[in-house]
């Protein structure tokens, strides 16, 4: 059963196997730095299944006016099984009093991924593929 978790309980050895993961990663010699980071996020929100660290997006910003993701990770061997979902709906439940928040992706953005993103109340901005992507406040 996946749990999502908004607190800073994550240990060093989480972070390094999510994030290695995914193969190569720019934080590979900087798994210390990246740790740092993580825990200086303005908001966090992580999904476990058994204990198991499997998904999470850190964003940091002024907490009122425009946040900025930093990273949104979910573990290869559950993508495509709702957590990437369940982890941004608790994000912007999170983040519900920024006023926006911006996602920028990395590289060619799948159509699937575009349209999720869209659907998750994102914008497009431009046509370059690693458009930014800015959720609007919702209230």
């Amino acid at each position: 059963m996946i749990e999502l978790s908004t607190g800073r309980d994550i240990g060093y050895d989480d972070i390094e196997q999510l994030y290695r993961s995914k193969g190569h990663t720019s934080y590979d010699k900087r798994m210390d730095a990246l740790f740092e980071a993580v825990m200086a996020s303005d908001y966090i929100v992580t999904a476990w299944d058994s204990g198991q660290l499997i998904g999470l997006i850190r964003s940091s910003g002024d907490l009122m006016f425009t946040q900025y993701v930093a990273d949104f990770v979910i573990h290869p061997n559950h993508q495509s099984k709702g957590v990437a979902s369940k982890l941004m709906d608790a994000y912007l439940e999170a983040a519900d009093d920024v006023e926006k928040v911006y996602l920028m992706m990395q590289g060619p953005t799948s159509a699937f991924t575009r349209n999720w993103l869209i659907h998750k109340g994102f914008e497009t901005r431009g046509g370059d593929p690693s458009a930014i992507y800015l959720k609007t406040k919702r209230k």
